[in-house]
């Protein structure tokens, strides 16, 4: 054997038993690591804003199921407003002060017409309250509906860093194993480049 080939061979086998050829991929996964987990701090809060609200949503659509339940529970916490009772009162004052001109008071149709007057006041004030909660029911579905569509966006970033970091593992443990076996071919290589 020639000495030039002896000592190829030799370095060869000494790069095979200590080299790591796999080290780099290591170092480049372990370099990807901190960044990746960065991309999921930023987004996680996001995530679980939208996964918080999924039930409250749930609970929302679920509240409306019966509708005719639901706007009777709601109309169960109307309150006259302070507003319609006041009108109320200035109706009544004006409708006997009126009454009281013309010798009316005590009579049916002065009578029909107070409570007349009084329900379409009544029924204004409902009809008012009604609106505003639905209003602000629909607002909160809304609201709610937003934060889930967020939430979800979060999730899909997650998911293409989750994806991109696979994809940089399978890089990562194929390279090292890649370099696993050159080392170990350089090792036979050397042994029997060495005694040939």
């Amino acid at each position: 054997m020639q000495s030039g080939n002896f000592g190829s061979s030799f370095g060869q086998l000494l790069g095979g038993l200590f080299g790591n050829s796999g080290d780099p991929y290591k170092k480049g996964m372990e370099a990807y690591q901190p960044w990746m987990q960065k991309g999921i701090n930023a987004q996680n809060p996001f995530y679980q804003a939208g996964t918080q609200a999924l039930p409250q949503y749930q609970n929302w659509l679920g509240s409306m199921q019966n509708p005719s339940e639901f706007i009777n529970n709601l109309m169960n916490q109307y309150q006259q407003s302070p507003q319609a009772r006041y009108q109320i009162q200035q109706g009544n004052r004006e409708g006997l002060n009126a009454a009281s001109a013309g010798g009316l008071v005590g009579s049916t149709p002065f009578g029909q017409q107070m409570q007349q007057n009084a329900a379409n006041i009544s029924s204004q004030d409902m009809n008012n309250w009604l609106q505003n909660a639905l209003g602000v029911n629909t607002q909160y579905g809304a609201r709610l509906g937003g934060q889930i569509g967020v939430g979800q966006g979060a999730a899909n970033q997650m998911s293409n860093i989750y994806g991109n970091l696979g994809n940089t593992a399978y890089g990562s443990a194929y390279g090292q194993q890649a370099g696993q076996n050159q080392d170990f071919s350089n090792v036979l290589g050397g042994l029997f480049g060495m005694f040939l």
